[in-house]
């Protein structure tokens, strides 16, 4: 858990102003490397592992000093803290940094009606489109490898502008080819929180995240008349978030404090939940995760499987779940340093395995690409069984 969520990769939907980018060179190079490796040693909490970095600082500072461009050092700082191996030690630049406050502040975005991730051999590929867009209007399915913009390899930096026009090569699973001209156009953001009354009187909430008010949102909804007979806790897109905000999330479903996470460092302590009393929800509960389901997400699907709370149905989760804080650079990036390590309530370590939740679901391509959801399904057919049984 950290005090900024786990950021997410450019999605090729921001619309960004553009900003004088500081002059990078051999001092501005070195001054970002200096303060980024310099906290990163200082704060870190597993000490022996530093050793890794001492040994191949010199090294990257040459090539860091000599990089071209803001990409350049960012991505070799990037290289060499991935040798901690901690999901939670990482640098981001002014650029990425900016498009995800535009996208926080809700703004409208330019976007081509989809968004795309790299998957984990690095390979950029179509996640989502949005009905009536122009990635759907030019038959773009989920799943499909986006090969080349414009001819080039996928730039995490491009942001297009309203009427702005791109040549895609997508590749659909079977290695065909499928080039398309798409024009960008202004897109209503996503919402970061959704709350649907389902069938049977079933509670729906999503939380992308778990930032400031987010815990009354979901009290709010929760105890909106008619009570809800069920509720169903959507985390498959939440990165974390607050330390605070999730407490009092996870305290809603608990009437008393219950350990949150062990918090391991030179010393150990614990973070409890809000406990909400009263208002506390104790009627059924199910929790959705999947693989972008991290830090503080997996830990509150955690708490409620290991303490029996309610049914955690998905797939595994991303297995990034250290304590973090992030620092300013000296360009107005950012490093995140793990300044603890965490255990669950029941003493396991997610970092690098992630939760595995007790009913696994996972989507097919063809199910993604029908809009059909199999985890919330069984879900709601789980629950439908406990509302019966009361």
């Amino acid at each position: 858990m950290k005090i900024a969520r786990l950021p997410l990769l450019a999605s090729l939907l921001a619309l960004l102003p553009a900003a004088s980018p500081p002059a990078y060179g051999p001092e501005m190079n070195g001054r970002i490397f200096d303060r980024a490796i310099s906290i990163v040693e200082r704060r870190y909490w597993n000490r022996p592992a530093i050793a890794r970095l001492e040994s191949i600082r010199a090294g990257y500072r040459a090539r860091v000093v000599a990089a071209p461009d803001r990409r350049a050092v960012y991505a070799l700082i990037g290289d060499m803290l991935d040798t901690l191996h901690d999901s939670h030690v990482y640098v981001i630049d002014p650029r990425q940094i900016a498009i995800g406050r535009a996208r926080d502040r809700g703004e409208e975005e330019a976007g081509f009606g989809m968004s795309m991730l790299p998957d984990g051999a690095h390979v950029w590929r179509v996640r989502s489109v949005r009905p009536d867009g122009p990635a759907a209007r030019a038959g773009v399915e989920i799943g499909w490898e986006v090969a080349a913009v414009d001819g080039q390899p996928v730039d995490i930096d491009f942001v297009p502008r309203a009427g702005e026009r791109a040549r895609f090569d997508f590749v659909d699973e079977d290695g065909r080819h499928h080039p398309a001209t798409l024009e960008a156009g202004m897109e209503a953001p996503s919402p970061v929180r959704r709350a649907e009354r389902l069938p049977g009187n079933v509670l729906l909430l999503g939380l992308d995240g778990f930032d400031r008010g987010d815990d009354r949102w979901l009290a709010d909804h929760i105890f909106e008349q008619p009570a809800p007979a069920a509720v169903i806790l959507d985390l498959r897109d939440n990165g974390g978030g607050d330390a605070d905000v999730i407490a009092r999330v996870a305290g809603a479903f608990f009437a008393e404090n219950r350990l949150l996470v062990r918090r391991i460092a030179a010393r150990e302590s614990d973070q409890t939940t809000r406990g909400a009393g009263p208002r506390s929800w104790l009627g059924p509960l199910a929790v959705l995760v999947g693989p972008d389901s991290a830090s503080g997400a997996e830990a509150l699907a955690a708490l409620i499987e290991e303490s029996g709370r309610g049914i955690t149905i998905g797939q595994r989760t991303a297995g990034a779940l250290t304590g973090a804080a992030e620092y300013p650079l000296p360009d107005g990036g950012i490093v995140s340093v793990a300044e603890f390590d965490i255990r669950t309530s029941a003493g396991r370590r997610l970092e690098g395995t992630g939760f595995l939740p007790r009913v696994p679901v996972a989507p097919t391509l063809a199910d993604r690409r029908a809009g059909r959801d199999p985890a919330l399904e069984k879900a709601r057919q789980l629950l439908r069984a406990q509302i019966a049984a009361r």
